[in-house]
């Protein structure tokens, strides 16, 4: 059921995409307008990402006390705000840590909120749904780098490449209007008691699961293309493009993955999906032909695409009903993987050499995988 506040829903997750995937591409061009250092220029990253574990940590709370519906609009403006300021033309660098900081904040407010959304709205089609707007997300992210450089080789700048983002949420609000009560408003008595239970042990293997894929994900969006250019003698333009592969491998496996999650249990999909990046992943790191560790990298995307959403969805099946908590926790710790996953690789490979520091991500595969098949979620089909 694709009303029209499930539409928008799928909106805001695209605007949040773009940003996370347009902001690598920012990273270098504001360094140069600022001209720091890569250390310095990377704590932009960071603060995106560090940001998003505080706001998990709060968000159910504000759910319970202003509703659901409420809180995706203040992600939407507080958003909008954070990434104004982290755009804003020859702002100093305080304001630009300030600014990624609160868009990464009220980011994952945004993500919190629309997860949850659509896992109850959309009842025993909540899998399947957050996965197609995952996938829609995917698309969105492998259009926002190309508007990022078209704008750094015009007048417009390549600020005008999160402008986009700026200006999609307020015109999200501005088409949902009154409507915000309608996203599950939840601030009756017995949900706050419901909230103040404690969660089934078993939603933590779930969270270890979604530590395991986001510290994949990220380590393949921030790392593949310095392993073309090492392997395959990629220069820097054409492997900072060629990351594509792996971001349009993720759109075509989110497509396809929230069909077969309409017909096969979760966790049936998700051993798929690790087994097809594993797959992937050999075929790209153990070449160094440009065209097979291109074939390589889309596989890989292909079977990552469905990790996150259907990790999402795992944690709220795992949670008794309490779907707010369990979709703030799996931010919470998705935040954390895509905080500390890159950066360890980025740790090893000054140890044991990049090549063998990437087989952080087959271990990282392996690891979600052992725990599918130690603790398996019950669930039936769609």
């Amino acid at each position: 059921m694709r009303d029209g506040l499930t539409w928008l829903s799928y909106g805001q997750l695209c605007l949040w995409a773009w940003l996370m995937y347009a902001f690598g591409a920012t990273v270098a061009l504001l360094r140069d307008d600022q001209e720091t250092s890569r250390a310095v220029s990377g704590l932009h990253g960071s603060m995106l990402a560090l940001s998003g574990v505080f706001a998990g940590m709060v968000a159910s709370r504000l759910i319970d006390r202003i509703g659901r519906g409420n809180v995706l609009r203040l992600a939407s403006l507080g958003g909008a705000a954070g990434v104004l300021a982290y755009a804003w033309p020859s702002a100093p660098l305080l304001v630009t840590l300030v600014g990624a900081f609160v868009a990464g904040f009220f980011g994952t407010f945004l993500v919190i909120s629309v997860n949850a959304f659509l896992l109850s709205h959309q009842g025993p089609a909540g899998p399947a749904s957050l996965t197609e707007a995952n996938a829609l997300a995917s698309v969105s992210g492998l259009v926002a780098p190309l508007a990022v450089g078209l704008g750094a080789a015009t007048v417009l700048g390549w600020q005008s490449g999160l402008l986009v983002v700026v200006v999609g949420l307020v015109v999200v609000e501005f088409v949902r209007g009154r409507r915000a009560d309608r996203f599950g408003a939840a601030r009756s008595e017995a949900h706050a008691e419901h909230r103040r239970s404690p969660l089934p042990r078993r939603i933590y293997w779930t969270l270890a699961l979604i530590v395991c894929f986001l510290g994949v994900e990220f380590s393949m969006v921030f790392w593949s293309a310095d392993l073309l250019r090492e392997r395959a003698e990629f220069g820097a333009a054409a492997a900072a493009a060629s990351l594509a592969a792996v971001t349009g491998g993720m759109a075509i496996g989110r497509f396809v993955g929230s069909r077969m999650a309409e017909r096969r249990p979760v966790d049936m999909v998700l051993l798929i999906s690790i087994l097809t990046a594993l797959v992937g992943f050999a075929a790209a790191w153990l070449t160094s032909l440009g065209w097979l560790m291109l074939i390589g990298l889309l596989v890989t995307g292909l079977g990552m695409g469905v990790q996150w959403p259907l990790g999402v969805a795992r944690a709220v099946q795992a949670s008794g009903g309490m779907t707010d908590r369990a979709s703030a926790l799996a931010s919470v710790f998705g935040s954390i993987a895509i905080a500390s996953a890159p950066f360890a690789l980025g740790v090893l490979s000054d140890v044991i050499g990049f090549h063998l520091a990437f087989l952080l991500v087959p271990a990282l595969l392996v690891g979600a995988l052992v725990i599918l098949l130690v603790r398996p979620e019950i669930t039936a089909p769609r």
